[in-house]
This record gives structure tokens, sequence and C-alpha cells, in this order.
């Protein structure tokens, strides 16, 4: 009994399972870190301090902590989707969307955050795809970039439930 246990005790052994977290490495602060948070009906950026409430049907995913893209917001009945996104520096223009183009650019109305604005129309390499509404801003030293993108079968519903979402957005 006694070589039968040193036998198996000197048997090769198996590894140790390895885990997604070793493969990858550990996750830092800022990569598992949200831009902000949804309390009490309100989405709340942490680095710029601004708040958007979520209304009824609309659905909030925060951007990454360290991220451009602050927070993505989804209408559940249309499927319109809102990103709100900041830019360093400033810079009235828009900025570069991969697979679609900013076909149109104009002088925007002032909004509650900024006397000067620009709206501009990013239109797809893919006529498939959703067209991109942006309203382009300057607030505290940053370039603030708001997106619409309403499903293309009803893009004036969803265009007037997503400013409706928007005129909420305050500093």
């Amino acid at each position: 009994m006694i070589p039968l246990l040193m036998m198996l005790s000197c048997a090769p052994k198996a590894p140790p399972p390895v885990s997604d977290a070793t493969v990858a490495g550990p996750r830092t602060m800022a990569e598992s870190r949200p831009s902000g948070v949804v309390y009490e009906g309100v989405f709340t950026d942490e680095m710029y301090a601004f708040s958007i409430p979520v209304q009824e049907g609309w659905v909030a995913e925060a951007g990454p902590e360290t991220g451009l893209m602050r927070v993505s917001m989804s209408h559940v009945a249309t499927s319109t989707h809102v990103e709100i996104w900041v830019f360093p520096g400033s810079g009235l223009e828009p900025r570069v969307r991969e697979g679609c183009t900013w076909t149109f650019q104009s002088k925007g109305r002032p909004i509650q955050a900024a006397d000067q604005t620009l709206v501009a129309t990013c239109v797809p390499d893919d006529a498939l795809q959703r067209r991109v509404y942006g309203t382009i801003f300057e607030h505290g030293g940053q370039t603030v970039q708001l997106e619409v993108q309403p499903p293309n079968d009803a893009l004036l519903e969803g265009r007037s439930i997503a400013e409706a979402l928007l005129a909420g957005l305050a500093w």
C-alpha cells in the first residue's frame, strides 16, 4: 500500500486552471469604472459634471471613465440612440466617424450650455446604416458632440423624442 501511495504522489500533476483574469492581466480601476451613474432617474457624468434625466422608455449606459463617449442612451420603443461625446480642446467641427461622412454643416441655434453651436449630418457609406445628426458646442474648454441616431424608418419620430430627451441636459 505504501509503494502505491508513493507512486501516486510522484505522478505528474495537472496545471492549475487558468482564469480569464490571469490571461488578460488584472483589470485596473480606470478600465472598470463608468463615466457616471444613474441615480433616481438621472444620469450624472462624474468628470464633466453634466446630467440628463433618463426619461421613461429610455435606457442609459455609461461609457468608460477615461473614454470620449460619456453616455449612450437608447429608446426602447423606437430604437433611437443618443450619444454624448466630450473631446479635449475647442473647435466647432464634427469629429470623424468611421463609415460616415459629415455632408451637411450649419450654424445652429444657441442652447442652454453654449451661445455658438454647429449642427451637422453624417451620412453613412452604407445606405442601410443610420444617419447621425450632431450638435457640437464648446463648454468648459471642451468640445461636446451630441449625436442622435434615429432608425431609418422613423427619422422624424426618433429625432423628436431625442430632442425632448436632450432638452433636459444640464451643467
